[in-house]
């Protein structure tokens, strides 16, 4: 295991950690669903390229049905009240294509204990992964 000296070493591995993830699409929202920071996954998941998506609103990646029925800012609305919110549906990739995908939205809080902002993690399920 490797000893890290300094807080702002591990920070740099933590960070590093994080965006070689290319598995799981993991974004990090301002309080108001602006996407601020992602990783690898996200582009390989959605098929946006960082400088593509950066400052864009999250319900890009929601069905125009869902966006219609308010369900991105429904999410963050109860991660902000519980925590967290879990949603398993389909979702749009930059391309126009489809695929179903399980979230998490987690929300951030300052020391105050007030939400500042979310991470949000994606999953793009297999055909077995969704019955």
């Amino acid at each position: 295991m490797v000893a890290f000296d300094k807080k702002a070493e591990l920070e740099l591995a933590h960070r590093q950690m994080i965006e070689e993830i290319q598995d799981y699409a993991i974004i990090l929202l301002d309080i108001e669903g602006r996407i601020l920071s992602w990783n690898k996954g996200v582009e390989r998941i959605k098929g946006y390229k960082q400088e593509q998506i950066m400052g864009q609103n999250f319900r890009i990646f929601y069905l125009p049905s869902d966006r219609q029925e308010h369900l991105p800012e429904r999410l963050l609305e109860q991660a902000k009240i519980e925590g967290r919110a879990k949603h398993i549906g389909r979702r749009l990739r930059k391309d126009g294509s489809i695929f179903w995908g399980s979230i998490l939205i987690t929300a951030l809080h300052d020391d105050d204990g007030n939400v500042v902002g979310f991470t949000k993690l994606t999953k793009e399920l297999m055909d077995h992964e969704i019955g």
